[in-house]
């Protein structure tokens, strides 16, 4: 059959005559449209469109009923009538509607209606994607995908997909409403994208129930469908209803996932043999030994198995009610005897020292209320006997030191009514601590879990990683460093040192329990010297005599007024320095001088309200501020400017101070002349000549001289500290011959020299690897040490020599 040029020829399957002569006219009324495409398109009226469309839907469905192919396809050669169905639905709408206008010159929504008109009235006839396709198509598809089937075993619809250009869901409906009648197998219910034979499943469900019969220990199954092949669906099927209908004797676990896997029975059956016998020898089970032999959750494990066993649940571990009773009864036993019991070697080694501390909590809740103890270290049970045993130890060591250092601290200072502060503060906070445990004890029990405080009176100690408290520094340049504390400075003995002492006395002991019971002994100890401090101090004083005591008012203004003239001729030496050296000048006398002359005054006041000290140097700003507290309101205000002025930086405003505080405790100041300062002068220096010819040390002779050169130079003395020696050196330049200075500055320099050296020795650590650097620096300080003892005498002749001819001072 010939078409014309401009209309694609249709392939047909079928050899009827009959179906042949009716396209034949169809494609002539074709070309007799297409034939006006040469000149002017021609115009259809209504009757001879529907007349058109109609002999169409007649064709196509006679062509359909006895054809071979599925419908007018785009691969038959894009044939009038499925071009216009077809590509009107495709993904160029454009196109296509310029090729039906081209071809037939009517619009395409006439065709697309008629063409739903054919797929209503004839239910054998299906439009998919274009294409029209009748059940006599399907049923020779089916009979294709059956031949494919018994040829491989199984067929996936994805395959089908791609071979016959349908859509799955489709294939599938198709497809499925023809298995038993023209496919010979059936769809896999879970994946229904594959369809197998009954051959195909009892092959592999053979090699299925063979290869996992064979195993012995836990396995993953998706190793096992990577190494076989295996159709992971199916697999997962046949498994399933081999282990539920007991042919495979195991449990599949972890459902169908990438992880699942297979666990025998033969092996569960060893591995719960294993654990019986392990928790049945030695009261304990592990989680992690569990989990390395293959079970996940070993909690969930042990207690699904042991239903009716009491087990302790730790955090790494089960223990039986054997262990258990077993620590209960060595703490008991510590608590009635007074003593202490470490449950650590009771344990099994293996169980972390989380988890002992766990069973002993759960132990000191069981126990009695009545017992009474404190846990140390998390596994160590002390009872307060021989806590308060321990105390009893220092009770002579407490009246020694009380007596001894008496008299030369300001011990007495605590009164009762800081003793009686102490407790009240030490009761709040107990009483916090024990709403704090209360607290804790209901949440745990409210939890269930075994975490918690001990029972009844049992308290767990625990000590913070803290550096020690050392003592105080006696160089601090600021007054009011150490004032901010509101409980008396009264220290026993620090932490290392009742260390030691108890480490006599409990020999076996472990070092953590000494230090924790150390750190725990400490307040308690302190508290208890406090009170015999002051019980000591009360006898003594009730027994001594008050005039023995007292310091005589004019003892007292004779001393006062030495120190007084003092302070005024070294602010006179000042003067000669700039401004810097002056500040630290300045620093320095408020520090010494200023505070021994304000102590003297302090302490006479003290005397009145017996608590007067032999040693007024001991007293400290602390000490100044209670006596403060006790003082009259007129004296007060003098004596508190005057301890205020020790911290300011003007030694104008701290004698201002002074004489104020002098005329309000009545005390007259003798303020000197010049007979009076050439003799204190004099003093001064003869003081520091006849220290200077006994000291040995490089340092002290380099103070000490450069000291006295500016004495001899500026006729004025001058109260230094060791710092400002490199300035005093440096304003002798012009005073001084030009040979005497570089023999201090030489001097000079070794002594720092010489400090430095020291310092780094004793810094360097215990490392093999500078013993080497240890020999050198050793030999730098020996070559100094014979230089500077070869110079001590030359810089000490440039005073006790040199200036015997000099002026003197009269």
């Amino acid at each position: 059959m010939k078409c014309h040029p401009g209309v694609p020829s249709v392939v047909f399957t079928t050899e009827s005559r009959r179906k042949e002569q009716k396209l034949s006219a169809l494609g002539a009324f074709s070309r007799g449209i297409s034939l006006g495409l040469e000149g002017d398109p021609p115009v259809l009226n209504n009757l001879q469109l529907r007349t058109a469309l109609l002999e169409m839907k007649s064709s196509i469905l006679e062509t359909l009923r006895g054809g071979t192919c599925k419908g007018f396809t785009a691969s038959c050669g894009l044939p009038l009538i499925f071009m216009l169905m077809g590509f009107g639905a495709s993904s160029t709408p454009s196109l296509v509607s310029n090729q039906t206008s081209l071809v037939i010159n009517v619009d395409l929504t006439h065709i697309e209606n008629r063409i739903g008109d054919i797929v209503k009235s004839e239910k054998h006839v299906q439009l998919v994607l274009g294409q029209l396709i009748d059940e006599n198509y399907l049923d020779r598809l089916a009979e294709e995908v059956n031949d494919k089937l018994q040829e491989s075993g199984q067929v996936t619809i994805a395959e089908l997909c791609k071979t016959y250009d349908l859509p799955g869901n489709f294939l599938t409906q198709a497809l499925t409403q023809r298995l038993g009648r023209i496919i010979n197998g059936h769809i896999d219910l879970d994946n229904r994208g594959v369809i197998f034979t009954e051959a195909f499943v009892s092959r592999h469900k053979a090699r299925i129930r063979g290869l996992f019969s064979a195993i012995t220990r836990p396995t993953t199954v998706n190793s096992l469908i990577s190494r076989y092949g295996f159709q992971e669906q199916l697999l997962y099927s046949v498994l399933e209803e081999l282990v539920n209908n007991g042919r495979l004797r195991g449990t599949v676990v972890g459902g169908r996932q990438d992880k699942a896997v297979f666990i025998p029975d033969i092996y569960s059956r060893t591995q719960s043999a294993w654990v019986d016998s392990f928790l049945r020898q030695n009261g304990y089970l592990e989680f992690d030994a569990l989990s390395r032999l293959g079970i996940p959750d070993a909690m969930s494990y042990i207690k699904k198995r042991y239903k009716t066993t009491q087990l302790l649940f730790l955090k790494a571990a089960c223990v039986g009610q054997g262990l258990v009773d077993q620590v209960e009864a060595s703490v008991e036993e510590a608590i009635s005897s007074g003593t202490w019991v470490d449950t650590a070697p009771l344990l099994p080694s293996s169980l972390s020292v989380e988890d002992a501390a766990i069973l002993l909590q759960h132990v000191m809740r069981a126990l009695s209320k009545q017992a009474s103890a404190v846990v140390f270290s998390d596994t160590i049970v002390v009872s307060e006997k021989f806590i308060n045993d321990c105390t009893d130890l220092f009770s002579e060591l407490m009246h020694q030191k009380a007596e001894k250092e008496m008299k030369n601290n300001p011990v007495h200072l605590i009164t009762e009514e800081d003793l009686k502060q102490i407790s009240i503060l030490e009761s709040i906070n107990t009483s916090k601590k024990d709403k704090k445990d209360e607290r804790r004890r209901k949440a745990t029990e409210g939890s269930g879990s075994v975490r918690g405080g001990g029972g009844g009176n049992a308290r767990e100690y625990k000590i913070k990683k803290t550096k020690k408290k050392g003592r105080k520094d006696d160089d601090s340049d600021d007054e009011s460093s150490h004032t901010g504390k509101k409980k008396p400075e009264i220290t026993f003995m620090f932490q290392d040192e009742i260390e030691d002492f108890l480490r006599k006395h409990l020999q076996d002991a472990p070092e953590e329990f000494i230090s924790e019971l150390s750190e725990y002994l400490i307040k308690p100890l302190n508290k208890t010297y406090l009170e015999v401090v002051h019980s000591v101090y009360m006898s003594s004083t009730s027994s001594a005599s008050g005039t023995g005591r007292k310091r005589t008012i004019k003892d007292l203004q004779e001393e006062v007024s030495n120190l007084y003239n003092n302070i005024r001729l070294f602010e006179k030496g000042m003067k000669f320095f700039t401004d810097d050296t002056q500040a630290a000048l300045t620093k320095h006398l408020l520090k010494t001088v200023c505070t021994d002359i304000t102590n003297l005054i302090f302490n006479f006041l003290a005397s009145d309200l017996m608590m007067a000290v032999d040693d007024p140097a001991t007293i400290t700003s602390e000490v100044r501020k209670k006596i403060l507290s006790k003082l009259s309101e007129e004296t007060k205000v003098a004596l508190t400017k005057l301890h205020s002025s020790l911290n300011e930086k003007s030694i104008e405003d701290f004698l201002g101070c002074l004489d104020s505080a002098a005329e309000a405790c009545d005390i007259m100041l003798k303020k000197g002349d010049k007979k009076r300062e050439r003799q204190i002068l004099f003093q001064h220096r003869q003081a520091l000549v006849e220290q200077l010819k006994v000291t040995e040390d490089p340092a002290l002779t380099l103070h000490l001289t450069s000291v006295l050169l500016f004495q001899f130079s500026t006729h004025s003395m001058l109260h230094a500290p060791g710092r400002c020696v490199p300035q005093i050196i440096a304003f002798l330049n012009s005073k001084i011959p030009e040979d005497q200075h570089t023999l201090l500055v030489k001097y000079q320099g070794l002594v720092v020299k010489h400090l430095v050296s020291q310092n780094k020795k004793t810094g360097q650590g215990e490392d093999p690897l500078s013993d080497e650097l240890d020999k050198e620096q050793e030999d730098i300080i020996n070559t100094t040490r014979k230089e500077l003892q070869e110079l001590s005498s030359s810089i000490k002749d440039l005073v006790l020599k040199s200036r015997k001819s000099s002026v003197t001072e009269e």
